[in-house]
């Protein structure tokens, strides 16, 4: 950005989105954070202790030495609710313990690489937490299935007018050559930015790619970036 801006030049910028949102009136807040991951969850932790919400924050990293934030954590207000665990040190992280039965009301939150997210989700899931109270956010595009695109159609409900995806082209690219050009940021699922709103019971079956959308939002909202109709010629109703 530094090399490709100079002064006079225009700059589009959007709202800031939020797609890692904490649940205030949780009954109890569990963070786990890998590395640089870190960083979202002692934003939360500030709203949680500015709030008089309970919870814990468990920080793990291959060392101390280059774990991000220890110094500050030390002298936050709330620096009981920290846990510290570096790997070097003989301290990693014993998931499954740390990972207490859910209760209705509490809330766990990630942020890491994915593997480490998935081995939190893990512990989560064998302690009977429900999807709805999992919540993590990428920050890196993770490891994807090898998907096969099929070709199918797209309804656009307020025009009614019909437009076909070909199997090597994405739903945004075809938009777009149609004249309606959706927001665009990462084309990868990770984002959020050209998630848009689509009929389910006139929607065939879709296969969701992004990385973003919770399991309630895809019932109702689809990433048109990478994600498609489950089968070749089925149709996906869109709010446009």
């Amino acid at each position: 950005m530094h090399r490709a801006f100079r002064e006079g030049r225009q700059v589009f910028i959007g709202k800031p989105a939020n797609h890692f949102p904490l649940v205030e009136d949780a009954r109890h807040s569990l963070l786990f954070a890998g590395g640089i991951g870190v960083t979202p969850l002692i934003a939360m932790a500030h709203r949680l202790h500015a709030i008089g919400k309970p919870f814990a924050l468990h920080y793990s990293a291959a060392s101390r030495a280059g774990a991000g934030f220890v110094a500050d954590l030390a002298m936050v207000p709330w620096a009981a609710h920290v846990r510290l665990h570096f790997k070097d040190e003989g301290g990693r992280a014993d998931l499954p313990s740390l990972v207490p039965r859910h209760q209705a009301g509490d809330h766990l939150y990630t942020c890491g690489a994915p593997r480490y997210m998935d081995s939190v989700f893990e512990a989560a899931t064998a302690q009977g937490w429900p999807e709805e109270a999992l919540h993590r956010e990428y920050f890196s595009v993770p490891e994807a299935p090898a998907w096969l695109n099929l070709p199918f159609t797209l309804q656009l409900s307020r025009s009614g007018r019909t437009l076909q995806v070909p199997a090597e082209r994405s739903a945004t690219e075809v938009l777009a050559d149609a004249g309606i050009h959706l927001l665009v940021k990462c084309s990868d699922g990770l984002c959020g930015t050209c998630a848009t709103a689509y009929d389910a019971a006139a929607s065939g079956a879709i296969e969701h790619r992004d990385f973003v959308l919770s399991a309630q939002e895809r019932e109702r909202r689809i990433i048109l970036c990478c994600s498609r109709a489950r089968s070749a010629g089925a149709r996906i109703v869109l709010d446009l």
